[in-house]
């Protein structure tokens, strides 16, 4: 059974009102069913990007093949490869990307068969519950309702099943695995048809919990369900603030490198930590108005960094301001804590670069509302030194799944923002289009 992790940081009164209300939806006389998606709603893991966990697997390659390149480059080049091929019509499943991941990097049947099972260990140690999809899941067996869950990921049954088991959802009804049901990756909407089907109740005393609004909202109310929207950890986290933009448009072509899977870390767990009861961004914050946030996410990666010293005596004043807030002092604790839980010692491997970066923004970028957490505790110098007008920071279009770009697209989004005009200009002259 999974061990959950239980953070200082209190709800606040709006997520707390929001989580009432969710829980109401659940509990209606009218629901004889609920169906739940499974990633994102009730389960998550702690990465940015899903690729990340394919680091973990390097040592494994190593001992299998002779190619140069990395196991993640080979395994993401054959994911895209099984997408294209078989997505459209057919399914995509672990056993198609690594009969295309063996012809890319030439290991034997044995090694193939090792490096699937190492890849679904991980993902089952990896996995864990969302607190807030618990929260509606056990509300909907209280409620005696019918439990289906639906899962569209390549892993097999046999994989999600312990992953649901192990945290703490084994008490379901039926499990939806499209593949099974001959429904296409393409057809997105398709396994609500076997959702109805599963339930034995009519459509309209059905409800429907996922995270994206055309899948689980349009859809479902399309076919008569009803629906409730619980939004994905990692957008939200990067629309309550501009941390996440600022640090992309740093690293606009190196974010994705290994040297900053600690960086990716804290993010992900930034997002679950903030964001599993969904909350939006608060005027003049950046950190949602939270002092817990805050102390998390800035003072947090800064553990990743070896013989970490501020660069200059702002740094310093502000680092000892949020130390002597207890509040923030304890955001960062439950980083440390959330680390450890998630990963051991592994992360601190790849070494904290662009860590500091949380650190800086705060430091040139911060809104009032951040700055009014941290002034109390700053010394005389230190108000002097911080009493300059914050500057706008530059932003970089931000992408929770990785995206492969071409030289062109690159320069575009350095020199010209996504959604301006300029950039609309821009996109026409570099692709040889002409706007209408």
């Amino acid at each position: 059974m999974y061990e959950d992790f239980t953070p200082i940081k209190p709800d606040t009164d709006a997520q707390a009102e929001l989580l009432v209300k969710m829980l109401h939806e659940v509990e209606r006389n009218d629901h004889r069913a609920t169906s739940f998606r499974m990633w994102d709603t009730l389960v998550l893991t702690p990465f940015s990007h899903p690729e990340d966990m394919f680091l973990f697997m390097e040592d494994d390659f190593a001992l299998l093949s002779t190619d140069k390149r990395s196991f993640t480059e080979l395994r993401k080049e054959a994911q895209k490869a099984a997408e294209k091929k078989y997505g459209p019509k057919g399914n995509v499943t672990l056993e198609k990307i690594y009969d295309i991941f063996a012809k890319l990097s030439g290991i034997t049947p044995s090694g193939r068969e090792k490096l699937i099972n190492r890849e679904c260990d991980l993902i089952h140690h990896f996995a864990f519950p969302r607190h807030t999809g618990k929260l509606l899941f056990d509300k909907a067996k209280d409620c005696k309702n019918r439990i289906i869950i639906t899962s569209d990921s390549y892993y097999p049954r046999d994989v999600i099943v312990k992953i649901l088991c192990d945290c703490g959802y084994g008490g379901y009804d039926s499990l939806v695995i499209p593949e099974e049901h001959n429904i296409p990756d393409s057809a997105e909407t398709g396994f609500l048809d076997i959702v109805v089907k599963k339930s034995g109740v009519d459509a309209s005393n059905i409800l429907h919990i996922g995270g994206d609004f055309g899948r689980d909202v349009e859809a479902p109310i399309v076919r008569g369900m009803r629906a409730l929207m619980l939004q994905p950890v990692m957008p939200l986290m990067v629309k309550s603030g501009r941390l996440r933009g600022f640090i992309e448009e740093k690293h606009l072509y190196d974010i994705e490198d290994n040297k900053f899977m600690a960086l990716r870390c804290a993010l992900a767990l930034y997002a679950v930590y903030g964001f599993d009861i969904p909350q939006n961004k608060q005027p003049k914050s950046d950190f949602c108005g939270d002092k817990y946030m805050l102390g998390f996410i800035v003072l947090g990666p800064l553990m990743f960094i070896d013989g970490f010293s501020p660069e200059n005596e702002l740094q310093s004043e502000l680092i000892a301001a949020m130390e002597k807030d207890k509040d923030i002092s304890g955001g960062r604790h439950d980083f440390e804590q959330m680390i450890y839980h998630h990963f051991g010692d592994f992360i601190g491997k790849y070494g904290g670069e662009g860590c500091q970066l949380p650190l800086e923004f705060i430091e040139r970028f911060s809104y009032i509302g951040d700055r009014n957490n941290i002034l109390p505790h700053l010394s005389e110098n230190g108000r002097k030194i911080w009493g300059k007008p914050a500057e706008e920071p530059k932003l970089a279009p931000v992408h929770t799944k990785a995206v492969k770009k071409n030289p062109l697209q690159k320069l575009a989004d350095r020199l010209f923002p996504e959604g301006t005009r300029v950039r609309e200009m821009s996109e026409g002259i570099l692709t040889g289009k002409k706007k209408k």
